[in-house]
């Protein structure tokens, strides 16, 4: 049972299917062989496992029994946050909306102050909400392609 409580929770998760279904299937008939659980019982559990959907209910099986047990993969690598770039670059809308805030910010007051023209405050702010939302439309069109 240590192994199943070893294991994290996002692998006991992951789906099993012919790979995992033959591992286990090889593991149990070396139990077999090694006389630890009699024909009958390599049936039951044979039943078991064609019934399991996860990692999880897979090694429940196994939980009673030495090694060996199957081997299953482990949990797939992380996905990237962006493709082929690296993670501290600052992409191009980024610093399109800095520079707008850095820049357009001062120019909003001076012309608030100076002409009353209060509303040029929201244009920076508008300008970054605009470039973003249009960034995140056309890589949401990407990513459906």
């Amino acid at each position: 049972m240590s192994d199943l409580q070893e294991t994290p929770a996002a692998r006991l998760a992951l789906r099993v299917g012919t790979p995992e279904f033959a591992a286990a299937q090889e593991a149990l008939a070396e139990h077999v062989a090694q006389k630890r659980i009699d024909s009958a019982e390599y049936e039951r559990r044979m039943e078991l496992i064609k019934a399991t959907t996860t990692q999880g209910e897979l090694l429940r099986i196994f939980a009673d029994l030495p090694e060996p047990h199957p081997d299953l993969p482990g949990l797939p690598p992380p996905l990237p946050l962006r493709k082929g770039s690296n993670p501290d670059d600052l992409p191009l809308y980024g610093v399109a909306c800095l520079l707008a805030m850095l820049l357009g910010v001062p120019v909003a007051i001076v012309l608030g102050a100076v002409n009353g023209w209060w509303w040029t405050l929201a244009v920076p702010v508008v300008f970054c909400v605009l470039v973003v939302t249009a960034i995140a439309i056309v890589e949401g069109l990407r990513s459906r392609r």
